[in-house]
């Protein structure tokens, strides 16, 4: 019995043992979280494309600005992403939808018309520890991002 009590040779063993759940938590968190930064950017990139889209296409109907900015969202599911194109009404002084016939006519020719795009996506986490960090526990979030730009005509 003391030859047992004293011997040390499954010691690294079992600190291996205990140590490894804590390791793999760790590392699944960690990776929850570069997931949650990699939707930041894929988001914002999104928003900045379509906001570029709807500057070039001023006539554009909603839903190609919508295309143009879901074509950009490689690792995440474009039908998930939540496209709301605006220009600024200078008659209203605020941003208004987009029309499906494009920014009209009647909208000032001089200044310019500022245009902003707003992209949202439903972010879920995998892991509790990354659950705690995001939107108070649920583990679920939604990643928003907006692009302003301004059109000449």
């Amino acid at each position: 019995m003391r030859k047992l009590v004293r011997g040390e040779v499954g010691t690294s063993t079992l600190e291996f043992a205990l140590v490894l759940p804590i390791l793999i938590l760790l590392t699944v968190a960690l990776l929850d979280v570069a997931r949650a930064m990699n939707a930041y950017v894929v988001v914002g990139s999104a928003s900045q494309e379509g906001a570029r889209y709807a500057v070039v296409h001023p006539t554009a109907a909603p839903s190609q600005i919508a295309s143009a900015a879901r074509e950009r969202v490689a690792p995440l599911d474009p039908a998930a992403l939540t496209v709301t194109p605006h220009y600024y009404d200078s008659a209203a002084a605020t941003f208004v939808p987009w029309p499906s016939a494009g920014i009209p006519a009647s909208s000032p020719a001089t200044t310019g018309v500022l245009v902003r795009v707003d992209v949202s996506y439903p972010w879920s986490a995998m892991s509790a520890i990354a659950a705690t960090f995001f939107s108070g526990g649920t583990g679920t979030a939604t990643i928003k991002s907006g692009a302003l730009m301004e059109t000449r005509r």
